[in-house]
């Protein structure tokens, strides 16, 4: 029996040497999660409907783990693993079919209820494979390639337009070349003209360089124009903004009576020439594009507009 002491002794040291060796992972971290109300706010109670506590574990769900209070319920979640342990668990053991066994891993206190853990497992790192004098190596790629960002294609848009203000409707053409951004021109008239005027006067028809407020016919004249250009901006697919300035006139004339002669009289006080602005979005289905758009003529004379065209251009 004294001789086969050593040998006892020594099988059992070579026992443990294997058991150890064959654990390939260990317990990183453990820590409690104070602003995770997982275990809070969705309960999951044991047999004794006590609210248990929950433990995220960092681990694929090919671990398996079980514990002397039992666990209650596990969970597999996108890279871990959620366990509910009955609230006063110390225990855990934790398992893995090709890396081994963790026998009772002792929390560093009692598990409590409603509170939730996170204990994150470091793993085995990957090893060379040797065959043929060739490496092959196993790892799994963390870091982060920067990749160029595709290029988007050139688009070119053609767009009729409307605009409607308070005395009357304009016709215009709008073109846009853009990637990401890009810049557009806008020209719209009314498609008259109020010809040539003889005076100029106020609301109340008064002529200032004559002094008087002859009589009118009650006919009215109206021309309107405005070119504005500036840049487009794409927010999402399909949709983009646009934003730009130029110069506008908006005019009215009066028509005199026959008794006065006839002619034309221009209004100054609803006349407005000038800096025009513009804001608008533009939206794109396929080969199909739509404008919005609310333009002014020296902040005095406002109109909202609409559109339709083409957009030449490869898909995004």
């Amino acid at each position: 029996m004294k001789r086969l002491m050593p040998l006892l002794l020594f099988a059992l040291f070579l026992g443990s040497a294997l058991t150890v060796s064959a654990q390939q992972f260990r317990v990183e971290s453990f820590k409690t999660l104070l602003n995770d109300v997982s275990a809070f706010i969705t309960p999951v109670r044991d047999l004794n409907g006590d609210a248990c506590a929950l433990v995220k574990v960092s681990a694929t769900d090919d671990f398996a783990f079980s514990s002397p209070l039992g666990i209650v319920k596990r969970k597999d979640d996108v890279g871990e693993v959620w366990l509910y342990l009955p609230q006063g668990s110390r225990l855990l053991t934790i398992k893995h079919p090709e890396w081994g066994v963790m026998r009772d891993y002792r929390f560093p206190k009692p598990l409590e209820s409603h509170v939730t853990y996170e204990l994150t497992l470091e793993m085995p790192q990957p090893k060379q494979i040797l065959k043929r004098d060739t490496i092959v190596m196993t790892k799994v790629v963390t870091d982060t390639m920067t990749v160029g960002k595709p290029q988007i294609p050139l688009s070119v848009f053609t767009v009729l337009t409307a605009t409607f203000g308070r005395r009357g409707p304009s016709w215009g053409l709008m073109a846009v070349i853009m990637r990401s951004h890009g810049f557009y021109v806008h020209g719209s008239t009314s498609l008259s003209n109020i010809g040539k005027t003889s005076y100029s006067c106020d609301n109340d028809g008064y002529i200032e360089s004559t002094g008087m407020t002859p009589y009118y016919s009650g006919h009215t004249r109206r021309s309107n124009w405005s070119v504005t250009a500036g840049g487009v901006h794409r927010l999402w697919r399909g949709i983009c903004v646009f934003e730009g300035i130029g110069y506008g006139r908006e005019a009215t004339a009066w028509q005199l009576a026959q008794s006065e002669g006839g002619g034309y009289v221009l209004n100054d006080d609803i006349t407005y020439k000038g800096i025009a602005a513009e804001v608008g979005a533009l939206v794109s289905f396929g080969s199909l594009s739509f404008t919005a758009s609310l333009s002014t003529i020296s902040g005095k004379y406002w109109q909202g507009g609409v559109g339709v065209g083409i957009r030449i251009g490869k898909n995004e």
